[in-house]
């Protein structure tokens, strides 16, 4: 029997065929993910266990595991569900200056991906929970990024736009090394995430974000 992880790569790249990219960054960018996707379910990935770690986000688990979702995403939100315990939970980042006004609401699940529960070099495919009113911070990184809205409703800031409200089903872009940040209200924000390209590079911000004179910081990143 397939991991479930497996099956949440399918309908992914289902999702992202199947979306109007009227609205989306770049339907070429859109179109590789989905390809990256596809390629998943020829793949024999090794299996990795890791050690259960204290991922302080993960309270908010019970209620986006309990939402309802549209009935368009009733099967993507199922295989969320069924790969939520093959994914590594970790808080990805060490408490600093940067990380500390999030870092209790956030918790990061890889489930494919070079320290994911299956081992791929060239691509991450996870879950992801930002807890209510709270913003994880401008930042930027080599890899290009997805993610896909399950529920939330969560506000993302993309680039100079300001922040945009984004509805379950929705799917976020970013582009290589184009700031971003994300901002939630009174729910919890749950999605699908992917990274493809340069994944093993680092993430970085600046205190100002549109300042290129500044030097670029980089967060801590929790070893896996």
């Amino acid at each position: 029997m397939k991991n479930p992880l497996y099956d949440l790569a399918k309908l992914t790249s289902e999702h992202f065929k199947s979306f109007n990219h009227s609205k989306t960054i770049d339907i070429e960018l859109s179109q590789s993910f989905a390809n990256d996707l596809d390629s998943i379910q020829n793949c024999v990935m090794t299996e990795q266990i890791s050690e259960e770690r204290q991922v302080r986000g993960l309270s908010n688990a019970p209620y986006v595991l309990g939402k309802k979702v549209p009935s368009i995403l009733t099967k993507l939100h199922s295989a969320a569900q069924n790969a939520f315990g093959q994914v590594r939970w970790t808080e990805f980042y060490e408490e600093d200056d940067w990380s500390k006004s999030f870092l209790d609401s956030f918790a990061n699940g890889e489930g494919i991906g070079p320290d994911g529960r299956l081992q791929h070099n060239e691509i991450i495919l996870g879950l992801f929970i930002l807890g209510p009113n709270t913003t994880y911070p401008e930042h930027a990184h080599p890899a290009e990024e997805f993610y896909l809205v399950l529920s939330g409703n969560p506000e993302f800031k993309v680039g100079s736009n300001n922040f945009e409200l984004q509805k379950a089903g929705s799917i976020v872009l970013h582009h290589s090394n184009i700031s971003h940040a994300i901002r939630t209200a009174s729910e919890p924000f749950y999605a699908i995430y992917g990274w493809r390209g340069k994944i093993k590079e680092k993430s970085w911000y600046r205190n100002n974000m549109t300042k290129i004179s500044e030097s670029k910081k980089y967060p801590t990143i929790k070893k896996a």
